[in-house]
């Protein structure tokens, strides 16, 4: 939109990178912003291309921006991540991990869940119609653990039956070792994974960390004790030395 030289407003919208003329005898800056409009709103744009949003027809629906050539995955914001799914997304030009999923379709909903919180436009959404509780996490479901019965934990029958503990790093699959029982191995896993700062949740043995936290704990307030009262035996050598 711009005025030309007889005065009069001109009106015209971008379309495939061309520029395509609206009209040129508006009289008023106003009248070209809704010939605009009217034309951004038959090609479906996004509410932020509109210059009067709050005036487009009861329920206009944008039309969805593509995806990009590139995409192998099928929804917005989801890349391949070894086995899993990762959810990202671009604000102020720099783009932040949303988190790594089990599913393609869980990865997509976090993505649209991130759009919104960051009131980027609806056309990004791979679920327009979804309607999501923004102050909620939703429940991630709980997927089936190896046939050990332990996470990162597979029995090698050809290896005299012993069980190898396995983590994925960084998209790739890390052997930790290989152990005589499944609990040996599964707590190998375990603390492959906290030292990789994976969550407790994803641990075999979520409670037993909390022990073991609980347990340093203690063992440094005993510490501080001792010290305490050695220093406090001390003194009472200083003031007999005294007398």
């Amino acid at each position: 939109m711009r005025k030309s030289p007889n005065g009069k407003y001109r009106a015209d919208i971008k379309i495939d990178g061309k520029l395509k003329y609206i009209g040129s005898s508006y009289d008023t800056a106003k009248q070209a912003a809704k010939a605009h409009d009217k034309e951004a709103i038959k090609l479906g744009r996004p509410f932020a291309k509109l210059n009067y949003p709050k005036k487009a027809p009861v329920g206009y629906m944008p039309i969805q921006q593509p995806l990009r050539s590139t995409n192998t995955v099928g929804y917005r914001g989801v890349t391949k991540h070894g086995k899993k799914l990762k959810a990202s997304i671009k604000i102020g030009g720099k783009q932040q991990h949303i988190g790594t999923f089990e599913t393609p379709k869980e990865a997509a909903v976090a993505y649209d869940r991130a759009v919104l919180k960051a009131n980027k436009s609806t056309t990004l959404l791979n679920f327009p119609d979804m309607v999501h509780n923004l102050d909620e996490e939703p429940k991630r479901k709980k997927y089936k653990r190896s046939s050990s019965g332990y996470r990162g934990v597979t029995k090698r029958e050809r290896a005299n039956g012993k069980f190898r503990a396995m983590i994925s790093i960084n998209g790739r699959k890390n052997c930790i070792g290989s152990y005589n029982t499944a609990i040996q191995a599964a707590l190998a896993y375990d603390q492959a994974a906290i030292k990789a700062g994976r969550k407790k949740s994803t641990l075999n043995f979520p409670k037993e960390e909390k022990k073991q936290e609980k347990e340093k704990k203690k063992k440094k307030t005993k510490k501080k004790e001792l010290l305490t009262i050695q220093e406090y035996k001390e003194m009472l050598q200083i003031w007999e030395d005294m007398e």
